[in-house]
């Protein structure tokens, strides 16, 4: 049920992160969690990935610029599978979060609707205020869906506002479309919420 996956930049890196982020990612299954963390980690996209059946680790690590000096920041990524079998492992994947993806899929309505169980699991667990950047899945599906299938901009706007959501992105893993960016943007917030020395990231 657990599965550790270990990307190039990890096994090929003798140096020590200056940061070591666990980064975890929401949603119904099949909204596209795990194509994202495949394709910022190994750069490919598979169409007929399989679903996530309980948890898989991803490594990834993204260069960075501290007090003038080169460095990386490295983001331990909990890909956890949607299916209501697997909710009960919530405490366990959640424990240490220092950011999260919301993610839903921009032609299924409903899969935007269920982010609220996830909300509301965040507050049980005192996440509420953990670092949180919003992700519109399959963008480039929407260009060719059925116009009653694709989730309206003004419907996402509400919910967003509903619950205070400041940072969303549609997203393309088959395009690599805004995938570095929203892990990049993430990953600014924590730093920013944990007063973290940094200049940029690179």
């Amino acid at each position: 049920m657990f599965e550790r996956i270990y990307t190039p930049s990890e096994m090929n890196s003798k140096e020590k992160p200056v940061y070591i982020f666990k980064i975890t990612i929401l949603g119904q299954e099949r909204v596209g969690k795990t194509c994202i963390a495949r394709r910022l980690c190994f750069d490919t996209f598979d169409v007929n990935t399989k679903e996530t059946l309980g948890i898989e680790f991803y490594t990834k690590d993204l260069p960075i610029i501290v007090n003038g000096e080169e460095s990386f920041v490295r983001l331990s990524i909990w890909d956890f599978g949607g299916r209501e079998q697997f909710k009960k492992l919530f405490p366990y994947y959640i424990n240490g979060a220092n950011g999260i993806f919301m993610v839903f899929d921009l032609i299924d309505l409903q899969t935007l609707l269920r982010l609220d169980w996830w909300y509301e699991r965040l507050t049980d667990y005192s996440h509420a205020h953990t670092p949180r950047v919003c992700i519109g899945a399959k963008n480039d599906l929407v260009k060719t869906a059925n116009e009653k299938s694709k989730v309206d901009d003004l419907v996402i706007k509400r919910f967003m506002e509903r619950h205070e959501e400041n940072d969303f992105y549609k997203t393309s893993s088959k395009e690599n479309y805004n995938i570095e960016l929203v892990f990049k943007e993430l990953v600014i917030k924590i730093l920013e919420k944990n007063k973290l020395d940094f200049d940029r990231l690179s």
